[in-house]
Order: structure tokens, then sequence, then C-alpha cells
């Protein structure tokens, strides 16, 4: 083990049961400090497009291992020319959403057909979309999104959980 030259600079020392509590506490606590935080991953990719020279962004959401929204934004010289996001439920897509300022400005919603779910959006007094949600056909909420500035991101699962306990308790099976 290795002397320190100045005793007075010696790192203090705790004993190994306090060690050992500590570690377990972190272990063991922190799932539960955590919550719901982990549950949404996302990863980015960028890329230039060559034709228009403009720089393509796509961010993939995953919930629980399954693609839960994509966002691919296209933007030359700080501007954005377009931005698609298509939202998912259980790894199937259920719609989008498009903004594009090519020839004006123009958003486009849709929906994916076929797919087992609906996908529903709110929108403010002047238009802007604050939210949407993915339900199933007996109006139980599956997925949630909140929109900043025309960005999507999905909401916590513990928000999905909280809205859809408030449901009457007569409601359509869930």
């Amino acid at each position: 083990m290795k002397s320190w030259p100045n005793k007075s600079l010696q790192p203090p020392t705790l004993p190994h049961t306090s060690m050992k509590t500590i570690l377990i506490c972190v272990l063991f606590c922190l799932p539960a400090l955590a919550g719901d935080m982990n549950d949404i991953r996302v990863s980015t990719s960028i890329y230039k497009v060559m034709p228009e020279n403009s720089l393509a962004t796509v961010e993939y959401f995953t919930r629980d291992g399954q693609t839960n929204l994509v966002c691919r934004t296209h933007a030359k010289d700080g501007v954005v020319l377009f931005r698609t996001q298509s939202f998912y439920h259980n790894g199937i897509e259920v719609g989008g959403y498009t903004y594009t300022t090519e020839m004006g400005t123009h958003t486009m919603i849709g929906s994916a057909p076929g797919a087992p779910y609906y996908l529903s959006f709110d929108f403010d007094s002047s238009n802007q979309p604050l939210s949407a949600q993915i339900r199933a056909t007996n109006l139980v909420m599956l997925d949630w999104y909140f929109c900043t500035n025309g960005v999507f991101y999905p909401a916590d699962s513990s928000l999905i959980r909280d809205a859809n306990s408030r449901l009457p308790k007569n409601f359509p099976p869930r």
C-alpha cells in the first residue's frame, strides 16, 4: 500500500461496513428514485444530404425496447426545410405529422392504414399542436406525446397511467 508523504493530505478512510451500506443503498434505492426517467430512450443520427446541401437529423425514441417515435428533420443554413414525425405503438406505425416550408408553410397529418389503434392531436387556438395521443378502440390511452415548437416527444409512462386511472370505473374493459 502506498504511503502518503504528508499525513494531513491523506484521504479519509471509511470503515468497510459504511462503504457496504452506501453501496447497497445506491444499488437498491436508485431504481426507486429514477422511477420512469429511464423508460424512454433516444438515439440520434445525423447525415448530409448532398443534392440540396442540407443536414438531416433522425431521432429514434423507444419505450420498453419498442419504437415509439421517429423524428426526421432536414435543415439548411439553420432553417428547417421539413420535419416528419412518425408515431408508433408496440412497434406498429400508427400515423404521422409533417411540417414543411417548401412553397409556403404546410402541415400534413395522416394515419397508417390498417393500424389497430388511432392517433389524435390537440391544438391550441392558433392551430399549433399541443399533444398527440395513441388510443385503443375503447379510448384507453396507450401513448402520449407532448409538443413544443412543432417537435413532439414522448410523455413519461407515469403520466399515461395517471390519465388512464381517471377513466370511469364502468368504462369499457382495458
